[in-house]
């Protein structure tokens, strides 16, 4: 299905993006010699995804269905912009440092959960890319949108349990031509996307 597999390559371009969570998986990996951080920080996001992908698709439920192109056309915009505004922006590592205070594993959850919802960009990727993917993914009913959470979900937990992997065996730093192939690519593949998004909408208004 085209929903799962894009949401997943759209989550991985964003968990990739040096950023809170990234930092803290890092720092709280590389201190605890453990990847369970980045597994902990995935599920306390994907805890605080879940009531706005809950509340969204309620709300979108009680939209009228020619509404969903323009959610769409907004969607694939700000999918454009990310993408295009990241492979512009010049990356530089993001490194480890310092002494970091480690967690409990329910503490690390909350930490990862506060960190999600505390950044205004997360907001701001619910309501204009969250919306459009929720308002596709209604077309297969629930189980489109619990296909798209689960997907969407899955990325970050790729991403942070495999930065979590590096840090405990002692790679400190994410520079590498590797990483930076990845990333170009993964937001090559969401302008691509937004681009879609953008032309369907636009089709679906005539």
């Amino acid at each position: 299905m085209e929903i799962p597999l894009t949401s997943f390559l759209v989550s991985l371009s964003g968990a990739l993006a040096p950023g809170p969570l990234m930092v803290t998986t890092i720092r709280e990996s590389s201190s605890m010699k453990s990847f369970k951080p980045g597994l902990l920080l995935s599920l306390g996001h994907a805890l605080a995804e879940a009531p706005i992908t809950i509340m969204l698709t309620y709300g979108l439920l009680h939209v009228e269905k020619e509404y969903y192109p323009l959610i769409g056309i907004v969607g694939g915009i700000v999918l454009i912009l990310t993408g295009v505004l990241s492979l512009a922006k010049k990356r530089e590592s993001v490194e480890a440092g310092g002494i970091v205070k480690t967690h409990r594993s329910p503490t690390t959850v909350l930490l990862g959960a506060t960190i999600s919802v505390s950044n205004p960009y997360w907001i701001t990727w619910w309501l204009t890319i969250g919306a459009a993917y929720i308002s596709k993914s209604l077309a297969w009913g629930l189980v489109g949108v619990v296909l798209f959470y689960i997907s969407h979900e899955i990325g970050d937990l790729v991403v942070l349990g495999s930065i979590s992997g590096l840090m405990a065996s002692g790679a400190r730093s994410l520079r590498g031509k590797g990483l930076k192939i990845l990333i170009t690519a993964c937001n090559l593949a969401i302008v691509v996307i937004g681009a879609s998004f953008l032309l369907e909408g636009i089709s679906s208004l005539w």
